[in-house]
C-alpha cells in the first residue's frame, strides 16, 4: 500500500487484489453447497452488458488503451467509438451520460435494454477478455451459478450470480463525495468521460484513502489507529 501523498488511481492494484480475495472465498463458499459457477473462457455473453465502473477506473482505461501500441490503440478506440454510436442510435446515450438520473426501478430494465443492443465490450476477442489482469473490478465480481446458456436471455429469474462478501465496485466509487457520490460510468464511455472530467483532486495520504474505502465497504466508521 502506497504510504506517501498520492491520487486514489495508484491504490487499484491493491482493490483489484482484494476483490480476487472475495471472490475466491466466495467460490469456496459457492463449491461447498454444490454450486458451480458456469463462467469459462470462450463464454463472453456477459461481455454485451452494462459495466458500471467507478470515476478512477474510467481514467484506468484510459490510460491502459493510451499506453498501447499503435496499430492496436488505434483500434480499441476505433471499437469505443463505434460503440459509442451504437448507443447514440439506440437513444440510451443520454441516459447513460448521467446514470444519476436513473430511478431504482429503472436500472434493471434499463441495463437489460442496453445487453439486447448487442453493443461487444471493445476489449473482446474470441469471446474472451484481451485485457484480463486489468480488467474493471465489476467484471472480476460478476459471476453466475447458472447455466451458461441462461446468459443469453438475462433476468433477476433465471441468471443467478455468485454471492460475494463484500463489493469492492461500489466502495471505490465515493472517493471524491463532494462532487459525486457513487456515480459511475458505462465501460463503453470511459473515453469520453475520462477526456472530459481530468482528476482534478487533491492528492492525499494513501492510508487516509485506504481508511475511507474500508469504512465505505463495511458499511460503517472504522476507527482510525492513533499509533
Amino acid at each position: 500500500m502506497p504510504a506517501g501523498i498520492i491520487q486514489p488511481i495508484r491504490l487499484l492494484p491493491l482493490f483489484q487484489s482484494l476483490t480476487d480475495s472475495f471472490v475466491g472465498l466466495a467460490l469456496k463458499d459457492a463449491e461447498a453447497r454444490g454450486d458451480k459457477v458456469s463462467c469459462r473462457k470462450g463464454c463472453g455473453v456477459c461481455c454485451r452488458q452494462l459495466v458500471p465502473i467507478s470515476e478512477v477506473e474510467a481514467r484506468q482505461v484510459r490510460d491502459l488503451v493510451n499506453d498501447m501500441p499503435e496499430p492496436r490503440r488505434s483500434e480499441i478506440r476505433a471499437r469505443f467509438d463505434a460503440g459509442r454510436l451504437r448507443l447514440q442510435r439506440s437513444g440510451l446515450i443520454e441516459k447513460m451520460l448521467a446514470p444519476g438520473l436513473l430511478k431504482p426501478e429503472e436500472r434493471t430494465p434499463f441495463a437489460l435494454h442496453y445487453f439486447f443492443q448487442g453493443i461487444v465490450c471493445p476489449f473482446l476477442e474470441e469471446e474472451s477478455c484481451s485485457i484480463y489482469n486489468d480488467r474493471p473490478i465489476p467484471c472480476r465480481e460478476y459471476l453466475v451459478v447458472t447455466p451458461a446458456k441462461n446468459c443469453a436471455r438475462p433476468s433477476p429469474e433465471v441468471v443467478k450470480c455468485l454471492k460475494i462478501p463484500a463489493e469492492v465496485s461500489r466502495a471505490i466509487r465515493c472517493f471524491n463525495p463532494e462532487q459525486s457520490p457513487g456515480r459511475w460510468v458505462a465501460l463503453i464511455l470511459a473515453f469520453e468521460w475520462a477526456d472530459a472530467h481530468p482528476d482534478e483532486s487533491p492528492p492525499r495520504p494513501g492510508t487516509e484513502l485506504v481508511h475511507e474505502f474500508l469504512s465505505r465497504l463495511v458499511g460503517k466508521e472504522i476507527p482510525a489507529r492513533t499509533t
